[in-house]
């Protein structure tokens, strides 16, 4: 049976998977690249970093790999909300505008003068981000109009690469929602957001959606790839949509909880979602007839990575499950916040006292983010949508301490699978559906997933964390 390609275009690094067509991981490869900080609150990357990572990754694949040569399909998970101003050649005029930017908070509050965040929210399912897509134009329109009346298309990861591809300028709905472009009722560009942008259509990519084929990849492409001349490549998503499919999220009440810099949920579902606090963002799945809806804990991971630094420097993440594994639960009432989880987005560590070590506060930021999840799974039960089934994936989910935690803090199973390279698989999934190697992407699941470990909560233990969750929700008040 033919392979496949499944590459994931992270904003750290890309990984490049290959796949037999039974679902089985032969091999992957990885290779990171920085994003710069010219100024305070800006976050840049190169394009060209996207591309030569995807490039080295497949080469070494197929130089290692003789199967490689077999390759039908291949698909891209990527990185969403990056902005890439390209002249008429697809050349880019300026580095790509990550999504972690922040320069355009102030064109952000304008853009609430253009249009109210209840009517951008139902129509694109974001409300006012000002590190996304739609904002930054505006900002670039604004501040650097030479720049901007200099581009002629205006692109994001997953469409660049694909053009770089194929000659094929295109994105799915998954990503194009993360550009605040999407008119989700009329799944289409939103003519409203265009206007406001102050472009045309003609000059933003078409929409193809996951799974459908875009087309061949150039025969020199191919060649630079290490890559015969007859891979199709097939329209990819948004990362954590990838992440959901290849983690086995395919039926409606799954929902992968992906613990890294961030922590996200995305839950599969049968019915779109508005949530009044706009902490739940809604799409179309790439699962036929479902709605995705995602909603993340910021600096998740990033919390357990600064206590570190600051802290325990040198320290390795096995070791910091061990220090916070020797803890009871509750750490003798020891509370972490995360910043910008409370009301004024302060961090905060509450309730100290001189019984609490080292271990105590490292085990309390692993429950805080524990806690701060919950939040957000209660926002779906608020709005009638309960999970099923809780699937954890990400670094986060290497560690048995915060596997349990998080099965207590949320008083739900936690499903482990066996596959660990979710996003690269969903990715591959698409590929496979995309060139006809399957059906569909829930019987593709079934072969990629491989098997899962259940986590089952300890009653004692999510006693306990009710009682100290129910403190952690009224100190978010006053923080």
């Amino acid at each position: 049976m033919d392979c496949l390609l499944g590459i994931d275009i992270g904003t750290a690094g890309t990984k490049s998977a290959l796949f037999s067509g039974n679902g089985t991981l032969v091999d992957s490869e990885y290779i990171s690249y920085p994003l710069t900080y010219p100024r305070e609150g800006w976050a840049e990357q190169n394009p060209d970093d996207w591309w030569n990572a995807l490039a080295v990754t497949v080469r070494a694949l197929v130089s290692r790999n003789k199967r490689a040569h077999t390759v039908s399909a291949m698909s891209l998970s990527t990185q969403g909300g990056c902005l890439i101003l390209l002249d008429a050649g697809f050349h880019p005029l300026y580095p790509a505008v990550s999504w972690l930017d922040t320069r355009a908070e102030e064109i952000s509050g304008q853009l609430k003068n253009m249009i109210s965040e209840e009517d951008l929210y139902k129509t694109c399912g974001w409300a006012n981000t000002n590190g996304l897509n739609l904002p930054m134009m505006i900002w670039f329109q604004k501040k650097n109009p030479d720049l901007f009346l200099r581009s002629r298309f205006f692109a994001s990861t997953i469409d660049y690469l694909n053009y770089r591809l194929t000659g094929r300028f295109s994105i799915d709905y998954t990503n194009l929602a993360m550009t605040m472009l999407l008119d989700l009722d009329r799944r289409d560009l939103s003519e409203r957001a265009l206007a406001i942008a102050g472009i045309t259509r003609e000059r933003v990519p078409e929409i193809i959606p996951s799974g459908c084929a875009i087309g061949k990849v150039k025969s020199d492409t191919a060649s630079e790839l290490g890559l015969s001349g007859d891979v199709l490549l097939v329209s990819g998503a948004h990362d954590q949509y990838c992440a959901n499919i290849g983690a086995g999220a395919v039926n409606a009440g799954d929902c992968v909880l992906s613990t890294g810099t961030a922590w996200v949920l995305t839950l599969t579902s049968d019915r779109l979602l508005f949530d009044e606090n706009h902490v739940i963002h809604p799409c179309l799945h790439v699962l036929e007839n479902k709605f995705g809806l995602l909603t993340s804990v910021p600096s998740g991971g990033n919390s357990l990575t600064w206590f570190r630094d600051t802290f325990l420097p040198g320290t390795d993440f096995d070791a910091l499950s061990l220090k916070a594994k020797k803890v009871k639960a509750g750490c003798e009432g020891l509370i972490f916040i995360p910043r910008n989880v409370s009301k004024h987005g302060r961090g905060s560590f509450l309730n100290i006292d001189t019984v609490h070590t080292a271990a105590h506060f490292t085990r309390s930021v692993f429950e805080g983010v524990a806690l701060s999840n919950r939040r957000y799974i209660e926002a779906f039960s608020r709005n009638g949508i309960n999970i099923k089934r809780l699937i954890m994936i990400g670094g986060g989910a290497k560690s048995p301490v915060w596997q349990q935690i998080v099965a207590d803090v949320s008083r739900i199973p936690i499903t482990l699978p066996e596959q660990k390279e979710a996003s690269c698989a969903g990715a591959a999934m698409l590929a496979a559906v995309g060139c006809g190697m399957y059906a569909s992407l829930e019987e593709a699941a079934g072969y990629f997933t491989g098997k899962q470990v259940q986590i089952y909560p300890d009653k004692k233990n999510a006693a306990l964390y009710e009682k100290v969750y129910q403190e952690f929700v009224t100190a978010l008040e006053y923080l």
